[in-house]
């Protein structure tokens, strides 16, 4: 059994990114990100925060905008277009969830799509979907992606079950396999029988948030399980962060596992920082 380490390869991809925008021209201003957020959401806080830190620790610029929760959509949607049309700013991120009162596909629709560095907005996911390689792929799926090339984990022919549909994870994840050569099955709350298809995968992407979800019944010697899900569980009066799998009645079993924490989470910051650095380098040195 191998773990597969997110922790160290967020460390790689931050070195790397550090390096390329020491290496821009110095005339040039550095890579920036505007962080819109919208209320004060606990979660969405702690997410804030761990991109402005990465931001710093590359060299980049990011720019955190907390507006009210009482903000009306046509405002909201005004300040993020007004945001994106700023020469100086590189990529521009709405931070989820929206209040309910503002519907979430007008806001992001309203990113450039060459600045949508989180690909929301549905000109880059209808190129993800169509497999244009000019597509800015949402940052988990890049993680994904990213933790399997780290592994050597060739995707031609494999048979890939992702567990979620959302927008932001289980479907882009499912686009990008496909790209990849893979044969991709989708799952959810409404598939009957679902350790049917998790025991027939070669690889199980597990992105519900649902704690423990994926149990040892779940699953075959031989298989490579990616674990996605973040869940606070409470225990003995102790707050503990789990994933969708039961990491250690699996990890015996199957071949490859990512843990969590430590697994797909570092990616996901660190992948939003490739492709804000990308976005960039497509301004300037294309």
């Amino acid at each position: 059994m191998k773990i597969l380490d997110g922790i160290e390869l967020k460390k790689e991809i931050q070195e790397k990114l550090a390096k390329k925008i020491q290496g821009f021209d110095s005339g040039l201003p550095k890579p920036n990100l505007v962080i819109i957020q919208v209320g004060d959401n606990t979660t969405s806080n702690v997410y804030v925060r761990q991109k402005i830190g990465f931001g710093k620790t590359i060299g980049a610029s990011v720019n955190h905008v907390k507006l009210s929760g009482k903000i009306e959509e046509k405002e909201l949607i005004i300040f993020v277009r007004e945001a994106c049309a700023d020469p100086l700013v590189h990529g521009v991120i709405v931070q989820l969830p929206l209040p309910e009162h503002i519907k979430k596909d007008n806001v992001l629709d309203a990113i450039d799509p060459s600045k949508d560095v989180d690909g929301m907005t549905s000109v880059n996911v209808k190129k993800l979907w169509s497999g244009d390689k000019t597509a800015i792929v949402p940052a988990t799926a890049r993680g994904v992606d990213t933790i399997l090339a780290k592994y050597h984990v060739d995707l031609e022919g494999k048979h890939v079950v992702i567990v979620g549909r959302s927008m932001l994870v289980g479907k882009p994840i499912f686009a990008l396999m496909i790209e990849r050569g893979a044969t991709a099955t989708i799952c959810h709350s409404k598939t009957v029988d679902l350790k049917k298809y998790t025991r027939e995968a070669d690889i199980i992407v597990s992105a519900v948030g649902k704690a423990s979800l994926i149990t040892k019944d779940y699953v075959r010697a031989g298989q490579i399980v990616i674990d996605v899900g973040i869940n606070v569980t409470e225990e003995e009066g102790e707050r503990h962060l789990r994933g969708d799998v039961d990491f250690e009645n699996i990890k015996d079993i199957v071949e490859m596992i990512t843990p969590v924490p430590g697994g797909i989470g570092p990616l996901t910051v660190a992948c939003l920082f490739e492709n804000l650095v990308d976005a960039y380098a497509k301004k300037f040195l294309s």
